[in-house]
């Protein structure tokens, strides 16, 4: 009876692995559609609200919660004190600190950092051409995104099924 217990616990984790991996695919797809945001917010506050960089990223700040208004903040703060940094140092500086933990490939985390290296110089209209790159970018990732997310989360759960499974009968 202790043997089947054990042989069904090492099952449900399997089932739990393959599941939470499954998750983590759908965090990805969240965490790109929040940087779309921002970068339409950011767009936003530069265009209409004729914004400096500081105040766009401050602006854009109270419209998020938790680790992006953080980073936002920050970013904002930053820049206002620069210490003669530049704008791309200063962007990935805090989106190294405080998105850590995101679900993000590494080159989709690359198309993030690289976003504060064309901000902060030349003109108004050419920030506005960066940003619109930036969420062209980030649009073309999360497209690619959609389309192998299906199978890549059902061969997820079924290797994490079917893991725990072979795991049980190797036990057995």
């Amino acid at each position: 009876m202790l043997k089947a217990a054990g042989i069904f616990l090492i099952f449900m984790a399997g089932t739990g692995i393959g599941f939470s991996k499954s998750m983590e695919f759908t965090r990805r797809e969240q965490e790109l559609r929040m940087f779309l945001q921002i970068a339409l917010y950011l767009k936003g506050a530069v265009r209409c609200g004729n914004a400096s960089l500081p105040e766009a990223f401050l602006e854009t700040a109270c419209k998020f919660e938790g680790v992006y208004r953080k980073f936002l903040m920050e970013v904002s703060e930053c820049l206002k004190m620069a210490n003669g940094r530049t704008c791309g140092s200063i962007f990935r500086d805090c989106a190294e600190k405080n998105l850590e933990g995101t679900a993000l490939s590494a080159e989709e985390k690359e198309i993030v950092f690289s976003f504060g290296c064309r901000l902060g110089y030349l003109d108004r209209e050419m920030q506005l051409r960066q940003i619109e790159m930036f969420e062209m970018e980030l649009s073309e990732a999360l497209e690619h995104l959609k389309k192998e997310l299906p199978e890549k989360k059902k061969l997820c759960r079924s290797m994490g099924i079917l893991g725990g499974i072979l795991l049980g009968v190797l036990l057995w």
